[in-house]
């Protein structure tokens, strides 16, 4: 679980990202009728729409519409997403290689006063900033760094939170991470646990948990609006290595036609 100041709306194939979204455009009009083969949302004259707070797992997805089987129930239901794009929550963990420059990430290290890290980080947060999110280090005032020697220092260390921006990794392995104006240089556990938690709808994948209010005229067939919170079945896994990725596909060709693989994400429907 995040950390209570990263908390955030931050999702298997390119069906179920464009589900989610394609949908959004296609509620602007909800008083069309449905195509042919789509399920019609629409009641029938003076009938009350229902709300349902439903939570289940994602079993197909085909813009605009996806399908979530419910925790309780046999009714597999059919559903548009009118939630916005930053309102779907996807939450989950992560291989430390998943983790990429450019993300914005929170862990608590000892550090010493040039900011390098003097154990390995056992427990890192992936978050997308907000205004009121302050990026740094909590509790010091460490310098802002230009040069790094590779060596870390003997000086004073201390325990601190950083919030900030993973600026690269070296070939060692070692994190650097700019935090407000200082740059911290840490070591990541090989096993440490990495928690996601983004709004985006990319990092979908089939058999992840969906929660959110569904509004209805009929059992089985709704409009799912406001957020929607998304928890992974699978921790998110590092990109694989080209080189490894042929001598695989080397591997599989000698050994006859490849067996059909479970989506990666619900970009490759």
């Amino acid at each position: 679980m995040l950390h209570p100041i990263v908390r955030l709306c931050s999702s298997v194939s390119l069906c179920l990202a464009v589900a989610f979204v394609a949908s959004s455009a296609s509620a602007q009009n909800p008083n069309q009728p449905p195509q042919q083969g789509m399920p019609n949302f629409q009641g029938k004259p003076g009938q009350k729409q229902e709300k349902l707070n439903l939570t289940g797992t994602l079993t197909a997805a085909q813009a605009p519409l996806i399908k979530v089987k419910p925790e309780k129930g046999n009714t597999e239901w059919t559903i548009r997403v009118e939630s916005k794009p930053d309102e779907i929550i996807v939450r989950g963990e992560a291989e430390k290689e998943w983790v990429r420059p450019g993300m914005f990430v929170m862990f608590q290290a000892t550090l010493d006063k040039k900011g390098f890290g003097q154990e390995a980080v056992s427990e890192v947060s992936v978050f997308t900033p907000t205004p009121q999110i302050e990026l740094g280090v909590t509790n010091s005032s460490l310098p802002t760094l230009t040069e790094q020697s590779s060596e870390a220092s003997d000086e004073e260390v201390s325990k601190y939170t950083v919030v900030g921006r993973l600026s690269g990794v070296a070939r060692d392995g070692k994190w650097s991470v700019t935090a407000g104006r200082a740059k911290v240089t840490v070591e990541v556990a090989e096993d440490a646990k990495v928690s996601v938690e983004l709004p985006d709808p990319r990092l979908i994948r089939i058999g992840d948990t969906v929660k959110g209010t569904v509004m209805y005229y009929n059992e089985g067939a709704g409009i799912l609006k406001g957020q929607v919170e998304i928890e992974a079945s699978q921790p998110f896994a590092a990109p694989e290595d080209p080189k490894k990725a042929r001598r695989n596909r080397r591997e599989r060709d000698d050994d006859g036609p490849a067996k059909p693989e479970e989506a990666k994400s619900i970009f490759d429907m």
